[in-house]
């Protein structure tokens, strides 16, 4: 009961129980806040019952279809039906995308492919060495304070440059080469090794296409950089002073074999990272390597069934919210009845009266069939031929069922066609998937977040079920000070009454005596 102003005494005088009578008569708004605040809890619980969906439908997005997720499903490598090895993973290792050929051959690694680079000449420089210092070191040679790195050519053949970059005589080394990394965005970067005392710039990219060149503000060849004795690689791998040149990068060197040792060809790969009939390769040293590979579908098989097992979770969950009947008998307890029951006896009474409140939630039910028309479209006969369909069971409605023996079979005719079918561009199964998924939960606009919000975004409080909230907020406050006011008219009354039979009471004494 609200309390209000003044001090409120029981009837002293008529010997009635005031605060009794004044909760009897107020019974009425008493329920009205009550209901009201029943209400306010329901809407709480439905936005909090929605979030928790949206929860997990967005946990599932990002495990299976975010591509640096490690349980993506899809990347063309969680299609790989190859077990690929290595004799000597410290020279070469190899992975598998979908649809790779058999792999058996050994690699020879003659060389690495190599950034453009250059490196200083000069014996113990340190990284707090001064530019002036290093300057003095070459009298006579006057050099240019302002560079650019030019970084290669653009399409049209013209040159791509950093920005400019100022050389104070009185900085560092270690503060030089914060401007070269700070110019080049990434492109070219330079550092210093305490083991060998070596000034490096190198660029981010191998191969023959990788080049540098220290140039003045009109493009012309600097000697900017000429105090730090720099030099690098020519074609045939001998150090030559770096000049108008500038450096360049090198390709691998790979030889390949058969089992039996057949000479197949020379590899000259621009990266160390390549792919060739659907094997990613890693070049790591110098040296010799056998790859081979077996069929084993077993690892795509259970990614697989880890997807049909989360997603089934999800619509189990949606399903039985929007079919789960109203337990009328269990409403959200009222404040009074709270403090006539255990914590526990309260959970177990609140598990109850969540019961149906989304029962036949029309943008569940959407979601439901938005997703079962995304997974199977026109599609639905050839995902049953390589083991998806709905499933048997009419109490699993929405749910997935996974032949793993289709599966497998599908996968041994021909992986590729199951990934492009599964996971495969705009027109797969998961991408179709990922769309829907977005168009319910992947932004502030979302279907879901303009029903119960995301948390966070500015759909957290802008929202159909938050604005209910307010509205409910609103009428909690004008029905508690409806009541409030009552009360405070009742105990005014009662109170007037008091005091006239005060009154009456000190008269009948005065005759009486």
């Amino acid at each position: 009961m609200s309390s209000i102003s003044g001090i409120r005494l029981s009837g002293l005088a008529t010997g009635m129980d005031t605060d009794a009578m004044v909760k009897s008569m107020t019974t009425a708004d008493q329920e009205k806040v009550d209901k009201a605040q029943q209400k306010e809890q329901t809407i709480k619980w439905q936005q909090e019952i929605y979030r928790e969906v949206m929860s997990d439908v967005m946990d599932f997005n990002d495990k299976y279809f975010s591509l640096t997720s490690k349980d993506s499903i899809v990347n063309s490598s969680a299609w790989n039906t190859l077990s690929i090895s290595s004799t000597n993973s410290s020279v070469i290792t190899a992975t598998g995308n979908a649809g790779a050929s058999n792999v058996d051959y050994k690699f020879n690694v003659t060389k690495l492919a190599e950034p453009a680079k250059a490196q200083s000449s000069i014996v113990d420089l340190k990284k707090d060495n001064k530019i002036a210092d290093l300057q003095a070191k070459n009298p006579g040679v006057t050099y240019d304070t302002k560079f650019k790195i030019e970084l290669g050519k653009d399409e049209q053949n013209n040159p791509i440059y950093s920005n400019t970059i100022e050389i104070e005589p009185d900085e560092t080394i270690e503060t030089l080469i914060n401007k070269i990394n700070n110019s080049t965005d990434g492109k070219v970067k330079a550092s210093y090794s305490e083991m060998t005392g070596k000034f490096t710039i190198e660029t981010k990219a191998t191969g023959v296409s990788s080049e540098f060149k220290i140039v003045r503000e009109d493009g012309k060849a600097s000697n900017a950089l000429d105090f730090l004795g720099l030099q690098t690689k020519d074609s045939g791998g001998n150090l030559v002073k770096f000049d108008a040149n500038g450096a360049k990068g090198s390709n691998s060197e790979i030889e390949v074999l058969s089992k039996d040792s057949t000479f197949i060809k020379t590899l000259s790969e621009e990266s160390n990272t390549f792919t060739i009939d659907g094997i990613r390769y890693n070049v790591n040293s110098v040296g010799s390597a056998e790859i081979t590979s077996t069929q084993d579908t077993s690892a795509v098989v259970q990614k697989m069934k880890s997807f049909v097992d989360d997603y089934n979770k999800i619509m189990d969950k949606v399903y039985d919210l929007v079919t789960e009947k109203t337990n009328k008998d269990y409403q959200p307890l009222t404040e009074a009845q709270k403090e006539e029951m255990s914590e526990k006896e309260i959970e177990k009474w609140e598990e109850k009266a969540k019961e149906g409140i989304l029962r036949n939630d029309s943008e569940m039910r959407k979601f439901m069939s938005d997703m079962e028309n995304a997974i199977f479209g026109d599609k639905m006969d050839v995902l049953r031929e390589m083991g998806i369909s709905t499933h048997d069971d009419y109490n699993k409605k929405g749910q997935l069922a996974l032949d793993e023996s289709k599966l497998i079979a599908a996968l041994q005719k021909d992986s590729e066609k199951v990934y492009e079918v599964f996971a495969k561009g705009p027109d797969s199964m998961m991408d179709k998937m990922k769309s829907t998924v977005k168009n319910y939960v992947g932004s502030s606009s979302s279907i879901f977040a303009k029903k119960a919000g995301i948390e966070k975004t500015a759909s957290a409080a802008n929202n159909f079920y938050s604005e209910q909230l307010k509205k409910q907020a609103e009428l909690i406050k004008t029905l508690q000070n409806k009541l409030s006011d009552k009360e405070e008219k009742l105990y005014l009354k009662f109170g007037s009454l008091e005091s006239q039979m005060n009154k009456l009471n000190s008269q009948m004494n005065y005759f009486t005596q």
